[in-house]
């Protein structure tokens, strides 16, 4: 299912399939072919002069002159009725490095050079004699004289295709990479875009670090997989179908024994699957724990050293650490003994089968073993156990990239929230809870029948001890999380009735640690909105009591802003985000705890800047000092998910219940 998937990723690239594969085939065809071309180049000429002669005249092309007679082989000869019979038969043999004439028809069988004769017997144990020639250097030339030109010709084209086969290789493996590049790309694509899409309960539930993994570690080996993997499987099965049908081509039944090669090499590989499977999964799970690990102690740098946190840091990277090098042991210690072992066990057993099987045939003097079909037989076999020993070295990368595209797809597969690009009017600002009750988890509810109106134009302060729930209020406003039970009404409309998207362009939030992201100021307010222009930016910073920051830069508002805004100060970060929410003009805003953690000069700053960024519209304040939210139309008490007060300042001050409480711990603490 896996590989399927990926396969619809390639169809979109046909055209660059359809090209490795042709450049695949014609490659693993030549590589194929070379080894007949040897096989000729041995039987039929540097060993093909021991093949028959005939005598004729010197009309016949490509005859020899040898003792004043013409010799040609049958192979060139047109008229064979002419000149074809034993009685014209002549032989040249190779026996102990030297060359013999022997001038009359010859027996097959073994031979031996004995008492000045060629003794050759033959079939039926009978023995035969024959006078010969020991061919001199200029004898023996000119019987190999005809041969000269095909061997070039041989050598030529053997040469040729080599470099054919160079250069085919070369694009094949081009393509492929090419392939698995694109298909990664599209792959990342799909996965960033799909994680803009995921639920905030997706991110509460996965740490950064492992979704990284996914992203970047994990479609990296799909490149290897196409560049790599793939090619050799391909490549292996067609180099197996070639090799079979020249192995029946050259001897039926030695091919047929190394038939049964193929059910050993099945269940080695699914009995190594099985066991390899189950290593990658932890092997990649715990690469990702890692990554997640890294990332959060690094983010947390400054907390590990304050509190001497740095054994106990270690300790816990190095559980993942060790039980990632454990699992690897276990997959090197599986392919030491059941990969490459196999594969080298089974090669020498073949080469015992065909020494005994090419011996034993040899051994019939009636049989002549063509030196070529051996030499083609052996290099056929080292073309089968090669592809073979690829495959189960590529075996392990194979299963790493197919859990690695399983731990991708899940990703891809998660439920997401869909993208619109409707818009609706600009909201006037009125906001209703009624009856709202909200849990993360099921019946573990983090607020509890929420009735609150907030008019157009009002700012609402929302206060509470840690987990009582103003977050959470917030969260559902701003529709990071859905709901089940009660509704939610902007201008008398349930919220649910507008697209995520739609509802958010007229929803800004400010967040206590803002959003920076590595840019420059300008890009930071702007958002990619082009129509926002410098001088609006420039504006909206005087506004918001910014200019005299901004003016500190060389560049004024094209300094640039590192990773998560760390050259600037948190009041600086914060400016920068009023006037982001300024220059977008949301009809609601929420401010999340955005004054707090700031000295007081930074405060006074920034709720002059608060001041300009209420105007006109309905505000929340999430409010941890609850000196700055004493101008607030509504306070909203929370305790356990509840309301239990409501008014302004002076109305809870005369209550003298749970903000009066915290008013007065707050103002002993100062």
């Amino acid at each position: 299912m896996t590989l399927m998937r990926l396969f619809k990723y390639a169809k979109k690239y046909k055209s660059l399939v359809v090209i490795s594969i042709i450049a695949l085939v014609t490659s693993i065809a030549i590589e194929l072919i070379l080894p007949l071309f040897f096989k000729s180049l041995i039987d039929d000429y540097l060993i093909g002069i021991e093949q028959p002669w005939y005598i004729v005249d010197n009309s016949v092309d490509n005859s020899v002159e040898y003792s004043g007679n013409y010799y040609a082989q049958a192979r060139y000869i047109k008229e064979k009725h002419k000149f074809v019979k034993e009685e014209n038969e002549v032989r040249v043999f190779l026996i102990k490095n030297k060359f013999y004439f022997i001038n009359e028809h010859f027996v097959d069988g073994t031979k031996e050079i004995k008492d000045g004769k060629l003794v050759v017997i033959d079939a039926n144990d009978i023995q035969y004699e024959y006078d010969y020639i020991i061919l001199d250097n200029q004898g023996l030339l000119a019987f190999y004289k005809p041969m000269v030109k095909p061997i070039i010709k041989l050598i030529a084209l053997y040469v040729g295709l080599n470099i054919a086969a160079i250069i085919i290789t070369y694009l094949y493996r081009y393509h492929f990479f090419k392939l698995g590049n694109k298909i990664t790309y599209d792959i990342r694509y799909e996965a960033f875009e799909k994680i803009q899409k995921l639920p905030i309960s997706y991110f509460d539930k996965t740490p950064a670090g492992k979704i990284v993994a996914r992203i970047t570690n994990d479609t990296q080996t799909i490149i290897d997989l196409f560049s790599r993997t793939l090619v050799v499987f391909a490549s292996a099965i067609i180099y197996l179908i070639g090799i079979y049908a020249s192995l029946f081509y050259l001897d039926v039944t030695l091919a047929a024994f190394t038939l049964l090669l193929i059910p050993i090499f099945i269940l080695w590989g699914r009995f190594y699957r099985k066991r390899a499977k189950k290593f990658n999964q932890v092997i990649r799970s715990e690469n990702s724990e890692i990554n997640a690990y890294l990332n959060q102690a690094i983010k947390s740098m400054e907390v590990i050293q304050a509190f001497n946190r740095e054994d106990l840091s270690f300790e816990e990277f190095q559980y993942h650490n060790k039980r990632y090098r454990d699992y690897r042991t276990k997959m090197l210690k599986l392919n030491a003994s059941f990969s490459g072992n196999l594969v080298r066990t089974l090669q020498r057993i073949i080469y015992a089968v065909i020494l005994l099987y090419f011996g034993w045939s040899s051994l019939g003097i009636h049989t002549v073993i063509e030196v070529g079909i051996i030499y083609a037989f052996i290099e056929y076999i080292n073309k089968l156990i090669n592809p073979v020993n690829q495959i189960f070295g590529n075996l392990e990368a194979f299963e790493q990239s197919i859990v690695s595209c399983d731990r991708v797809f899940y990703l891809l597969d998660q439920e997401e929230t869909a993208l619109y690009n409707d818009e609706v009017p600009h909201f006037k600002g009125k906001v209703e809870f009624r009856n709202f009750n909200f849990a993360y988890e099921k019946d573990n509810y983090v607020l509890k029948d929420i009735n609150l109106v907030v008019q157009p134009g009002e700012t609402v302060a929302i206060v509470g001890h840690t987990g009582s729930g103003k977050s959470s209020l917030m969260n559902v406003l701003l529709r990071y999380y859905d709901y089940d039970e009660g509704e939610i009404f902007i201008d008398d409309v349930e919220i649910r009735t507008y697209s995520k998207q739609a509802f958010r362009r007229h929803v800004g939030i400010v967040l206590q640690d803002p959003v920076l992201f590595t840019g420059t100021i300008a890009s930071n307010i702007r958002l990619n909105d082009e129509s926002i222009t410098d001088e609006m930016i420039e504006d909206a910073l005087r506004k918001i009591g910014a200019e005299h920051f901004i003016d500190k830069f060389t560049k004024g508002i094209h300094e640039k802003v590192l990773e998560m805004g760390s050259n600037f100060s948190i009041g600086e970060r914060q400016l920068i985000s009023f006037a982001r929410a300024l220059l977008y003009d949301p009809a609601v805003l929420v401010l999340d705890e955005a004054t707090a953690n700031i000295d007081t000069d930074t405060e006074q700053l920034l709720q002059k800047a608060l001041g300009v960024v209420k105007q006109n519209r309905t505000t929340f304040i999430i409010a941890h000092r609850l000196s700055t939210i004493k101008d607030a139309d509504q306070i909203i008490v929370l305790e356990k998910g509840r309301i239990v007060e409501r008014g302004n300042h002076e109305q809870l001050m005369a209550l003298k219940g749970k903000y009066y409480e915290m008013y007065q711990a707050q103002l002993y603490q100062i």
